[in-house]
């Protein structure tokens, strides 16, 4: 095969036209290159409002509702409308608030959203034509991401039960978690997909959103109100070139739209790419180069191959880019999990060791032990001390006391034989003198 240098120059040119593009729409993304705002008052290709302040442009996110005061509106809507039919969104976004604060945020993919929809929530907005996701604390929950899809024939504003006309949700307690959060929204030609920080939140194959809606995020807070932060809203798209205004209609009708061919006349491979599996490979067959006798026709061989190869790429890179955000949050996850425990064990061990170290408890039994020997010994000496003292006072009582005693024994005892002698001998005398005297006779 013979490649002229003007076509090998043009396929080049091609090439690198489509791997610089890696997929991103800047007009329908912002917070993707790490700033915001050039002057801190406008978002490039977004459009700012707000009741009744407009919300607060920061250097790395903008604050649609503030702490205070409550009952603020707030909101953000892409400029252009979405060309791709295959696409993913990614939002980055934390709230923040009291015990019991309230409030809601809204992504929106619906036509004429700045116009329509505004800053309203789900509960407020009128007829609208797209998509709705919710993240609130529905029914007191910790936290619910719902969507919702209208054709702009029913009144939410109006309806008895909104929350009744939810097609999908998932719970995810959103509040107060100190890091931002990521909702990831991806639309293909065999489903729709809602994942929440890397986990799957609802899915469903019977969804397919039409071309040609604006992006946009609301919030709304209560009296006790939550602050709704938005640090990124990327997207991406399966394909650099847009799809046709008329992508649901060609769909449809693939007559409608002839099919690129090779100058050879044989048929080039399907470019729809809506029946295309991302996982099943295109094969061309091999030609010689003696078929391609013209710039042309190398030129149709070598494009349609590389937008073969670029799909594919592309493909691989969106797939390697999930495992590796889903290896990574896994991976800090993990982290986290590990440290936790190992702090945790510490303080366990740390608090066995203070307790119920044996070395302590015996220190501690051993200390008692003296102490109360001591105490022991001392109060036996005293004791000891107490009962010679009485005995001594006793004995030296009981000597006094005798002493004393005897003196009054023999004084007792001299009285008694002196009365005695004294008796006796007046007795005796009166004896004498009674045989001495005169007797009278009768």
């Amino acid at each position: 095969m013979v490649f002229s240098p003007s076509s090998l120059a043009l396929a080049s040119a091609l090439f690198l036209a489509s791997a610089q593009a890696t997929y991103l729409s800047n007009e329908l993304s912002f917070g993707h290159n790490g700033k915001l705002s050039p002057n801190a008052r406008v978002i490039p290709h977004w459009a700012i409002i707000g009741k009744p302040d407009p919300p607060t442009i920061l250097s790395n996110k903008v604050v649609l509702t503030p702490p205070v005061p409550g009952n603020q509106r707030g909101a953000v809507w892409a400029d252009s409308a979405l060309a791709h039919s295959q696409w993913t969104v990614d939002v980055d976004f934390r709230a923040t608030g009291p015990e019991r604060g309230g409030g809601n945020m809204n992504i929106w993919y619906a036509d004429k959203g700045k116009d329509v929809v505004a800053t309203s929530s789900i509960y407020t907005v009128g007829k609208f034509d797209g998509l709705a996701l919710v993240v609130d604390q529905y029914a007191g929950s910790g936290g619910f991401v719902r969507g919702f899809l209208n054709d702009g024939s029913t009144d939410y504003k109006s309806h008895h039960s909104v929350d009744s006309l939810a097609f999908g949700h998932c719970t995810y307690p959103f509040r107060n978690l100190g890091r931002p959060s990521r909702i990831t929204v991806r639309q293909t030609d065999k489903s729709f997909k809602v994942s929440v920080d890397g986990n799957p939140c609802f899915e469903s194959a019977k969804v397919k959103l039409p071309l040609g809606n604006y992006f946009g995020i609301t919030a709304a807070s209560a009296e006790n109100p939550d602050s709704f932060e938005v640090f990124k809203f990327v997207t991406t798209t399966d394909n650099h070139a847009p799809d046709s205004a008329g992508g649901q209609k060609a769909e449809e009708k693939p007559a409608d739209k002839p099919a690129e061919k090779p100058a050879t006349g044989k048929p080039a491979p399907k470019q729809d790419r809506g029946k295309q599996s991302s996982a099943s490979p295109l094969y061309f067959e091999d030609t010689p180069a003696s078929q391609y006798t013209s710039s042309e026709a190398q030129f149709a061989d070598l494009h349609n191959r590389l937008q073969a190869m670029m799909k594919h790429i592309s493909t691989i890179n969106r797939d390697f880019n999930e495992y590796q955000t889903e290896a990574t949050r896994r991976a800090d996850e993990a982290g986290r999990r590990h440290d936790a425990l190992l702090s945790k064990l510490l303080s366990l061990e740390s608090l066995l060791k203070s307790q119920y170290d044996p070395s302590n408890s015996l220190k501690d039994i051993s200390s008692d032990v003296r102490s109360t020997k001591a105490e022991l010994h001392n109060l036996l000496q005293q004791h000891a001390a107490g009962i010679k003292l009485a005995v001594r006072d006793t004995h030296d009582n009981m000597k006094l006391s005798l002493e004393n005693s005897g003196h009054s024994l023999l004084k007792f005892f001299a009285v008694v034989v002196g009365a005695q002698v004294i008796v006796g001998g007046a007795y005796v005398m009166y004896k004498r003198r009674k045989a001495g005297g005169v007797k009278k006779y009768l």
